[in-house]
């Protein structure tokens, strides 16, 4: 018999088997399920749909690796020696389409003490029962919602239970080796989404830098020798981030955003990381960089970009005004709004000196009122040269942060927030890693990136114990 006519008699076996097992199942269904409406027949096929759709997934790998399923010989990777099949071994695996039992021939090399599973480096398994692309689904879940929430949801949507537990290893495993170009759109989208914007314009188009720092509930990270221990008391930690978009027209077009719970060098040095990759190509756009008054914010930029445009955020600097007009003039009196606006008129248009020269002038009723003067005073005095709002607009320019501002609300404390929650430090930032890739719509590269690392893991895993043993 030639190597078509098998491969035709292998197809209709399978064939033949998984449709045994479906007429079978469907006598179970029809005899142990009230089907009065569509409801309960709807239900009577989603309960026995893993089982089903498993069986005809064995079916295919059994068509398309049937070799490998009846494999007598292989060399072993390590030594080259031909290894002689061993009784088969059970494993269940676990996918989104369906749950099955798969039976395959194991090999050991006595040379190297090495044991191999050929069928499953071929179908590219998980250590897991549950497979990538389970794992995807757990990741993006419990990126949205509480693990509880994300258990039930699964369980709701697969009929498979899935525990809390099981969620938060997933996601932190995946999330745990992402970095920030792995996170990132490449250096080729971004340069076609500035080429498009700059089509038919004289200018070359604005990218804008917003930075910005919020708090999250962090619990102390307990020892590794003392998992028990008693969780130490919390404290709310500032979790820094920053967001690139291009403005085109009157909307944004977003590019990357990333957030950690980190120190400032620490993001400055992810800051390095993207402009060395090439996504801040500084010689085809103009680099706005805006944020409110933290120091850490224009300290670090001005090392790393330092022909940038620098923005004081507009917003913040009109917090500081009124808080100086309510203090001195009354809390939402009419003089308190009269000097409040001819003050912020003048900062927009560059008039700093005579705002400055007002301040000096003020003659504070109390010493908290003087406080209040004197820290605008010096707050002016260090960022008036990021305050020309007028000619920044005029520039194309955005003079107010709320690109940021929503970027943390969507990407930490969406999530992070949540009542009751306390993280430690380094699985909020998987989390927010897995965030900012969902956001920055690069999810999908980083579940890839993940498979590919975590099938060289195994691999390597094999190799070191092989030469362990044979040491």
């Amino acid at each position: 018999m030639g190597f078509a006519a098998r491969k035709a008699e292998s197809s209709e076996n399978w064939r033949t088997l998984f449709y045994d097992f479906l007429d079978k199942r469907l006598d179970k269904i029809e005899r142990e399920y009230p089907m009065e409406d569509l409801g309960e027949i709807s239900k009577a096929v989603f309960q026995e749909r893993s089982e089903i759709l498993g069986q005809m997934i064995l079916g295919l790998i059994k068509r398309k690796f049937g070799h490998l399923l009846n494999q007598q010989n292989c060399d072993c990777p390590d030594c080259g020696k031909s290894m002689q099949r061993h009784d088969k071994l059970s494993r269940t695996i676990q996918t989104l389409a369906g749950q099955f039992e798969l039976e395959r021939p194991y090999f050991y090399c006595r040379a190297c003490s090495f044991g191999n599973y050929p069928l499953d480096e071929a179908l590219g398994l998980s250590r897991s029962s549950k497979q990538y692309d389970i794992q995807d689904v757990e990741a993006w879940l419990s990126s949205e919602t509480a693990y509880e929430t994300a258990s039930e949801t699964y369980e709701r949507i697969t009929g498979v239970k899935l525990s809390e537990h099981h969620m938060h290893e997933a996601t932190n495993t995946i999330g745990q080796e992402v970095g920030i170009l792995d996170i990132c759109p490449s250096k080729e989208e971004i340069h076609k989404k500035i080429e498009n914007i700059s089509k038919n314009k004289f200018r070359r188009p604005i990218m804008m830098l917003a930075l910005d720092g919020a708090h999250g509930p962090m619990r102390p990270e307990p020892s590794p020798h003392r998992r028990k221990e008693k969780r130490g008391k919390g404290e709310w930690k500032e979790i820094k981030g920053f967001r690139l978009y291009l403005i085109d027209g009157t909307s944004i077009n977003h590019l990357i955003s990333w957030h950690q719970v980190c120190e400032d060098h620490e993001l400055a040095q992810d800051l390095v990381k993207i402009k060395e990759a090439g996504l801040i190509p500084e010689a085809e756009i103009r680099l706005g960089i805006i944020g409110d008054g933290a120091h850490w914010i224009w300290n670090r930029c001005k090392e790393i970009f330092p022909s940038a445009k620098e923005i004081l955020d507009y917003y913040h600097c009109s917090e500081y005004v009124h808080g100086v007009g309510n203090a001195h003039y009354g809390k939402e009196t009419r003089e308190s709004r009269q000097w409040c606006e001819a003050t912020l008129t003048r900062i927009h248009f560059g008039d700093h000196e005579d705002v400055l020269g007002g301040l000096g002038k003020m003659k504070a009723q109390t010493q908290e009122v003087q406080d209040k003067i004197d820290k605008f005073y010096t707050y002016l005095t260090n960022h008036c040269e990021k305050m020309h709002y007028d000619t920044t607009k005029r520039g194309g320019y955005h003079i107010g942060s709320g690109a940021i501002e929503s970027a943390n609300k969507f990407i930490s404390h969406t999530r992070l927030k949540r009542s009751g929650a306390w993280w430690y430090a380094q699985n909020a930032n998987n989390m927010l890693k897995i965030r900012c890739a969902k956001y920055n719509g690069t999810y999908d590269k980083i579940i890839e990136k993940y498979k590919k690392d975590d099938q060289e893991r195994i691999k390597n895993k094999k190799s070191r114990k092989s030469l362990r043993l044979v040491k």
